[in-house]
């Protein structure tokens, strides 16, 4: 198994990827080109700018000429906010009507539309949506039968879901219902302590069943932190390395072009989120949308080795 290990001073904190088995290995999916597939952007720890990059992976994916349904899992609704559909969070049919038997609410009845994808919107009842999926046999795979199988490769060709932000029934539920998963890692002890939950809590226990593979590992939402260098040199020269995106890696720590590696912090995302549009529609020439472009173009291409 995997593991995270650190250690930490008054002034230094030291972050190592280690095996801890000899026999541990990470396999890289090799997928292919263009399937329709699912995706949940997930990480065990909140403040890594998950609904972000959820929300603009969808605006990339259908500016690439997609149908794309953004699916919101989390209880705190951001992403239903941060796209102008706050008023959902609080509708009279909402997720949890279509995972009722006999509540005669179809998946298309709580779907709502924006300008760039579809959005199935969070709502403030997810507590009791994930206290049934505990209680019922099989609860964890609802989500994967109700909503996304139904729809993938029919009515869109990704399906994204923006995952809770901590573990649980419906956490799992989303990873089982997409198979695939990309994290968005800040670069501080928190948040690879974070991914060392997920992966040991989580993601392992899930592959024992099905398969669920790591799509992709985001350094995100980066401001050029003492800790940012030390820490991505770390996780590229481990075997989670090959996860990375090309513009997450080291090597632009020395371009003196780059702005630095990963999903650089730009005031815009959060300026975007508050008018409730993609940072596409908000500051179409930031230069952080390349970087997500790339990203949706790991999503067609089915793993970072694949991507072009």
């Amino acid at each position: 198994m995997w593991e995270v290990h650190t250690s930490e001073t008054a002034h230094d904190v030291r972050t190592v990827f280690a095996v801890s088995s000899p026999d541990a290995t990470i396999e890289v999916s090799q997928m292919t080109t263009n399937d329709p597939r699912a995706v949940s952007v997930a990480l065990q720890k909140g403040g890594v700018g998950k609904t972000t990059l959820a929300i603009n992976l969808a605006e990339r994916l259908a500016n690439r000429d997609n149908d794309v349904l953004l699916v919101d899992l989390d209880q705190q609704g951001n992403a239903t906010e941060g796209v102008g559909l706050s008023d959902a969070y609080s509708s009279d049919v909402h997720i949890g009507d279509v995972l009722e038997d006999g509540s005669g609410i179809a998946l298309e009845d709580v779907i709502r539309s924006t300008d760039s994808f579809d959005v199935l919107p969070a709502h403030e009842d997810l507590d009791s949506v994930e206290n049934s999926i505990r209680s019922a046999t099989f609860g964890e795979l609802w989500i994967r039968n109700e909503i996304v199988d139904p729809v993938l490769g029919e009515e869109y060709d990704y399906v994204v879901v923006d995952s809770p932000p901590n573990l649980g029934p419906l956490a799992d539920a989303s990873l089982i219902s997409t198979q695939n998963v990309i994290v968005p890692l800040r670069m501080s002890e928190p948040s690879v302590s974070g991914f060392e939950r997920m992966y040991t809590q989580q993601i392992g226990p899930i592959r024992k069943e099905i398969d669920l593979d790591i799509m992709a590992i985001v350094p995100n939402s980066l401001a050029g932190d003492n800790e940012e260098k030390r820490i991505i040199g770390d996780l590229e020269d481990s075997q989670f390395g090959a996860f990375l995106p090309r513009f997450a890696r080291a090597d632009h720590f020395e371009d003196s072009n780059s702005p630095g590696p990963g999903i650089r912090e730009r005031i815009a995302f959060k300026r975007a989120w508050r008018e409730g549009v993609p940072l596409a529609a908000y500051d179409p020439e930031n230069d952080m949308l390349e970087r997500l472009d790339e990203l949706a173009a790991i999503v067609e291409r089915g793993g970072v080795a694949d991507a072009r």
